[in-house]
């Protein structure tokens, strides 16, 4: 259930995005699909902030975008605990 709740509030923070970008805004709309497809929700978070990590390095990166990538790079102390006491054993 926890999952369902963090894929639904990925989901929802993207879809509040509307960035003038057209490259930044088609990186939220195929997240969008893949969240819908129920792809792995971690797969998804990355490959958006690889993608904007990549825009921002080309200093193609808007102002909202910067925004947003710092919000999806925000640590989340209860997601990094779980991910990483998963791996000790």
């Amino acid at each position: 259930m926890k999952k369902s709740k963090h894929n639904f509030e990925l989901l929802k923070l993207l879809q509040q995005q509307q960035l003038t970008n057209t490259n930044e805004q088609f990186i939220i709309k195929q997240a969008i699909i893949k969240l819908n497809q129920h792809e792995n929700l971690y797969l998804v978070k990355t490959n958006v902030q690889s993608a904007l990590t990549e825009l921002a390095l080309k200093r193609q990166l808007s102002k909202a975008g910067v925004q947003l990538l710092i919000q999806l790079s925000k640590p989340n102390i209860n997601e990094d605990v779980a991910r990483s006491s998963a791996t000790w054993f």
